[in-house]
């Protein structure tokens, strides 16, 4: 019984990452891409409740021959006129141009939020496997998204000292003590100083809030 109920809240912690999305075609993705002129990276997003501490959501920004995000059991979907407004294929989003990345971590960092990016430099070729490995991942099942996250961060050269995590924030922690990242904070997605984020909804304020 106590199993049960555990996995139920666990269930309810994780319950920001949704699942379903539409599937485009090779033309549509291909004619989408979106290439970054900075150098070759990975960025883990974490989407954090600001009043509790919890992590919702963990994402995989990838730098790599084209920019995409690993969005795995995400429920973000940009739309125009109601229909996407960027070509996905799985738990992979594709064009992430400088506005759809804006949008997403609008979206992320919403009312009640605030997202942490921390980004790892990383060789192309590392880049280039973990655009590889997200694009074979497959859809990933509701509430598993650090899950997915972590485990395709640790399978990488050079990250084999991390691992994989259930709960957004735990990784969080992990990627964070890694050398040569650059960690940011978002709100609304405004990026903000780190360790800003007021829980009680009020002005922000250094030191209101401490994510590590």
């Amino acid at each position: 019984m106590r199993r049960v109920l555990f996995c139920l809240g666990l269930l309810a912690i994780l319950s920001a990452c949704g699942s379903g999305r539409p599937v485009a075609p090779d033309d549509v993705v291909d004619h989408a891409a979106y290439v970054d002129a900075g150098p070759p990276s990975l960025t883990l997003m974490t989407s954090i409740r600001s009043e509790t501490g919890v992590g919702a959501h963990s994402a995989l920004i990838i730098n790599a021959s084209q920019r995409v995000i690993f969005d795995p059991a995400g429920s973000y979907q940009a739309t125009i006129d109601g229909q996407p407004a960027t070509p996905q294929r799985g738990d992979v989003i594709y064009g992430v141009s400088p506005p759809v990345l804006a949008g997403y971590l609008t979206f992320q960092s919403a009312k009640g939020f605030h997202a942490t990016t921390i980004t790892i430099p990383v060789s192309a070729a590392v880049a280039e496997e973990a655009l590889r490995k997200a694009e074979g991942h497959g859809w990933v099942s509701q509430a598993f998204c650090a899950d997915a996250t972590s485990s395709l961060l640790a399978s990488l050269p050079g990250l084999e000292s991390l691992h994989p995590a259930i709960f957004p924030r735990q990784f969080m922690r992990q990627v964070a003590k890694l050398p040569g990242v650059t960690i940011k904070t978002y709100d609304r997605g405004v990026e903000v100083p780190n360790n800003s984020i007021d829980g009680s909804g009020g002005d922000r304020h250094v030191g209101a809030y401490t994510d590590f």
